[in-house]
Formats: C-alpha cells, structure tokens, sequence
C-alpha cells in the first residue's frame, strides 16, 4: 500500500506540483532505486542479528517516511521520502520469502507463497481506493498520512512471532550464510536461479506498466481519476481467487515436475502479453477494461510461483541472500528501467504508445521462462525438497 498509493494520485499530484510524466515517474524509480540500495544492507544485518529486529526496523523506517511523503511540498521533497519509504520496504521485500520458506515444507510453498503474493492486489487495491477517495474529498498529502498508519500497528504483531531457524521446514537446521560480500554473491554459483531473476527482471518491467493503467483510462478514455483509479481497484480485488487457486493447483501437480513452475510461468506470461497488447491497442473501453482483467488474471495465477522459484533454486542457507538479490535483480532494477522508460515514452510519443511496453516485456519473460523450463526438464537432477529446481547436490 505504502508503495503504489502513489498510483492513484498521479494526476492531482501532477496537477499540484506542475510535474511532466518523467518526473513523476521518477518517483517510482526513486523509490525501488533505494530498494536497491537497501537489500543487500538488510541481508547483511540480518545474516549477522536475526531477520526479526531487520524487518522491525525496515516497517518502522517506510511507516514512518510514508507519512512523511504527504509532507513534501515540492518534487524534491516528494523524491526524498519515496526513496526512504522505498529503501525500508526492500527490508520485507528480501527477507520475508526466506522467513516463510522457513515455517513450510516445498509441498506447499507454492501455494503460501500465492497468498504471500495477495498482499500485492490487496495492498494494491486498497491504495488505489483510499488513495482517490481521500485525494478527492480532501488532498493528496492526506493519501500519504493514512499509507503510513498500517505499518506501525503491524510492526507490534511482529514483536510477538518466533523466527524460524534457516532450513527448519526442510528437516535439517543449516546456519545462515555468514555476513559479508563473498558469502552474498554465493547465490550467483546457481544457474538455475540465475536464469529465473533475469526473466523476473524482463516481468517486472512489464509490471511497471500497471501504474499508468487509471491514467491511460483518464487519457484515453476521459474516465476521471476517482473512476479509474476506482475500476483498477476493483479487478486487484475480483482476481484474488485466482492466484490462490493457480497456486494451490501448480504446488500440488506441478512442484514434483522438472521444470513445471517454470513452464507454468512461461505459459501465464504469455497469456499475459497476447490480453495486454489486445486491451492497449482496442478503442472500446469495454473491450479495454475487458482485456485489462485477463491479463490481471493470468500472470496473478503465477504470482507464488515467481518467489517459490527464488527460495528452491538455491539451498536453505543461501535463501535470506537470494531474496535480497531478487528483489535487487527483479523488482529493483526493473522498478526503475520500467517507469522511467514508459514515463520518457509517453512525453514524447503518448501514453497510448508508450505503455505498449508492458506486453513485450511479458512476451519476452514468458519465453525466458520457457528456455529454462526446457533446461531444468533436460537435467539429470535429483528431485529432493532441496534439490528441486538446479541446484548441485553437495
């Protein structure tokens, strides 16, 4: 919610602060930049004092700066708090999937990890609606104080859970890669895993384009931003069965399958690019908002997939590094080439044009996963709850 609220408030915030589509996307690549630099930061502290007082101090820090983005009256101001807000979110971003992987054995990681991936659509929806609502009947700085709110209560709850030990689901206790640089980048010794962070990377650049969809439909269609904002928040809401289901029914038949998450990843993405482009190049808005909810539908049957990959393709005690890595890899640089790209497109091509990046971006995901689902199939691995997806037996 912290994150994406901003979504919803592109046209009044643009309209209060004079900004072009560049600079308010650089609100967004600001903040997964952060993320970035926040990652390998956090996996650090956290592979020397625990996850627990990491992830505390990661809620209180992009509470705390989510308020304080409703303070900024000027982009300068705005650019700083999104960067703190975003690099206290890269603490949960790479260190929950670990913790989780921890608590739940590979036969159902898939499917906690698809309602892990809820907090996206719920987070989603409800800052597109809080965000709208408020900024219509009061302003935008408004939005930001109410974001900011959630973390700090939930961060009490977290004072009161037990952190699992590395390796405790799997039947066997490792110790934690020690902290340093070397024993960070032992993740890259891993094709498997490599292979998967670079199609997440080509997905999320895609997925940067979901940020632009209520002013596409202002642009485009002459929806005001209430009503947009409003749509998009509904169909983060409709869809939320079906990555549960998606989930559920690819951990029970396919997490046994070499190669299977991944071929369920490249299936799912390519649904995603062929809906998109139909809804981006149609001039019904019915036909539009129609296409609009397929793809939302079909990559969100994957969105567990997309962490269950991260945490089997390298082994328990490497798993707190690959989660900081993936979010770097993926959501962090993607964050920024994503926005930026489309934003530098659309001032000088249009919206319309520009946001076509997202349904090449999902095709060429979808065949990167493809490649690599052929690869795992054609490996003589064995196929144990730590060895399921490339990685070396030790």
């Amino acid at each position: 919610m912290d994150a994406v609220i901003i979504s919803s408030l592109l046209t009044p915030i643009k309209t209060s602060l004079h900004l072009t589509d560049e600079q308010f996307s650089r609100t967004a690549s600001l903040l997964t930049f952060a993320g970035i630099a926040g990652a390998p930061v956090f996996a650090f502290f956290a592979n020397r004092f625990g996850r627990k007082r990491v992830l505390l101090a990661g809620i209180l820090l992009w509470s705390i700066a989510s308020i304080g983005s409703g303070l900024a009256a000027g982009l300068a101001g705005l650019l700083l708090w999104r960067a703190t807000t975003g690099f206290g979110e890269a603490a949960y971003n790479g260190l929950a999937p670990s913790w989780l992987a921890d608590l739940y054995s590979a036969k159902w990681r898939n499917f906690v990890f698809s309602l892990f991936m809820l907090r996206n659509k719920v987070g989603y929806a409800v800052a597109l609606w809080a965000g709208a609502t408020i900024a219509s009947r009061y302003d935008w700085h408004h939005a930001f104080f109410v974001a900011g709110i959630p973390g700090l209560v939930l961060a009490v709850g977290l004072l009161f859970l037990k952190e699992p030990r590395p390796g405790e689901a799997d039947g066997a206790i490792v110790r934690a890669a020690k902290p340093g640089s070397r024993e960070l980048l032992q993740v890259l010794r891993y094709p498997g895993y490599i292979a998967h962070a670079v199609a997440l990377l080509v997905f999320f650049i895609a997925q940067a384009g979901l940020i632009w969809i209520p002013a596409y439909l202002h642009r485009v269609y002459g929806l005001t931003n209430k009503e947009a904002a409003g749509f998009f928040a509904g169909v983060q809401l409709y869809t939320l069965p079906v990555g549960l289901i998606g989930g559920y029914l690819a951990g029970l038949t396919l997490q046994k399958l070499r190669g299977g998450l991944a071929g369920f990843l490249s299936l799912t993405s390519l649904l995603s690019a062929a809906a998109a482009y139909l809804a981006y190049t149609s001039h019904d808005l019915a036909v539009t908002k129609a296409f609009i909810i397929t793809f939302v539908c079909a990559f969100g049957a994957s969105a567990g997939t997309l962490t269950t990959l991260v945490v089997e393709t390298v082994p328990p005690e490497h798993r707190i590094s690959a989660g900081s890595f993936s979010a770097i890899i993926s959501t962090g640089v993607s964050g920024i080439v994503g926005p930026e790209l489309i934003g530098i497109l659309s001032d000088h091509f249009g919206l319309q044009k520009a946001i076509l990046v997202a349904p090449t971006a999902y095709f060429t995901a979808g065949l990167l996963w493809a490649a690599l689902a052929i690869w795992l199939a054609t490996r003589s691995l064995p196929q144990t709850a730590s060895h399921i997806e490339g990685i070396p037996s030790r």
